[in-house]
């Protein structure tokens, strides 16, 4: 072994032994310190009763319920405000960075303004700017509601919609619907695998029927019974209420990020090469379909990558909710139960880990979707898409 390989070893074995020693120092005076204080380690705290209340459930909850039940709670919001902002962000991004791309000047330019405005704005500012000065200002008081029918309540309180209450045969209809989906995404791997072989066959019908299934059951055997909202004085008595909360992280983070994944799409359609684009159009492709079959399918490649980690930043962003008091897990578990139970050490790594885990998660399935499209080897364009004269 030659002193290059020693002195680097050295170096490396010495940096992982000053890593080890600054963990153990500050672990040991973690414990010594909470030692002083009289304050146990472990997650027994997560069977005690929480004692306090929360604005926003998914799950039916009390005052009555644990920690361990607060933390579902919290979790639960986390990813209700990650899959609709990404959901939106995603949506409102394509369009708005196909528009940059229009020969159009005022769609274009509209575009370039939307883009370069809302970047250029921290998220948090977002999230503020839509609660105090859109949806408390703009709604009506709760007396004056904006009313549907008996149907759809709209005030400063958020909106409210019917609450459907499971009966005995939702447990069925839970089941036929986790089959429903299942089916439909195997069709698609059956229908991606016939492409590779070049068999080009219309499957959607069948993921249409499938769809239909639960449809179906839910409109016959009624596994759940819909129960109309009921004002009071001060109150509604039943019925679901999606408060402002929600909308204002939902609106700030899709409409943030939507200006990134714009300038993603962009790139990524003019990272195609042209001549791509003008064999289409020597086809006779229209516009609508020149993107859908040839431009969009290679722009994909390069652009999940990036889009993921946009992905990833909304999911740790909508913790900015907790500036407007929406429960999610940073505002729940990581305040609120930090406060009462003093588990400082404890809550925090929880809290740091199911992040990490959702955000792991995410990017796992964005990397199995991303290889399937770089293995994947059939024609770009079907024979049944070419348009016949």
């Amino acid at each position: 072994m030659n002193r290059t390989k020693i002195r680097n070893l050295t170096a490396q074995t010495g940096l992982i032994l000053l890593i080890l020693l600054m963990f153990a120092y500050f672990g040991f005076n973690y414990i010594r310190n909470i030692s002083q204080r009289n304050i146990e380690i472990g997650y027994g705290f997560m069977d005690d009763t929480a004692g306090f209340s929360i604005s926003q459930t998914l799950i039916p909850y009390t005052e009555a319920d644990t920690f361990g039940r607060t933390f579902v709670v919290g979790l639960l919001n986390t990813l209700l405000a990650s899959v609709i902002s990404i959901i939106l962000a995603t949506l409102l991004g394509f369009v708005v960075g196909l528009m940059r791309l229009s020969s159009n000047k005022l769609m274009s330019q509209t575009a370039l303004f939307y883009v370069e405005l809302l970047r250029n704005i921290p998220p948090l500012l977002h999230v503020l700017f839509w609660y105090q000065v859109v949806f408390l200002n703009v709604l009506p008081p709760f007396k004056e509601s904006f009313k549907l029918g008996e149907w759809l309540y709209i005030n400063v309180r958020g909106i409210t919609i019917p609450s459907f209450v499971p009966q005995d045969n939702s447990i069925p209809f839970h089941i036929i619907t986790f089959i429903s989906l299942c089916a439909v995404i195997y069709v698609g791997i059956i229908k991606k695998q016939m492409v590779l072989r070049g068999i080009h066959k219309r499957l959607w019908p069948w993921q249409v029927l499938l769809v239909l299934v639960p449809v179906a059951y839910a409109w016959l055997f009624k596994p759940y019974s819909m129960v109309l909202p009921q004002i009071t004085k001060f109150k509604f008595s039943s019925g679901m209420t999606i408060r402002p909360e929600l909308f204002s992280v939902v609106v700030a983070m899709a409409t943030y990020t939507s200006t990134y994944i714009s300038e993603i799409v962009r790139s990524s359609i003019l990272a195609v090469p042209k001549g791509q684009l003008e064999a289409a159009k020597s086809l006779g492709f229209p516009s609508y379909r020149r993107l859908q079959l040839i431009i969009i399918p290679q722009a994909m490649r390069t652009m999940i990558p990036p889009v993921t980690n946009q992905y990833l930043n909304i999911i740790k962003n909508t913790s900015l909710g907790m500036a407007v008091a929406y429960p999610d897990l940073t505002a729940v578990f990581a305040g609120t139960t930090l406060n009462q139970t003093g588990r400082a050490l404890e809550v925090m790594a929880l809290v740091m880990v199911t992040y990490l885990s959702i955000s792991l998660v995410t990017s796992l399935l964005m990397n199995w979707y991303n290889s399937s499209i770089i293995d994947r080897k059939g024609d770009l364009i079907s024979k049944e898409d070419i348009p016949v004269e």
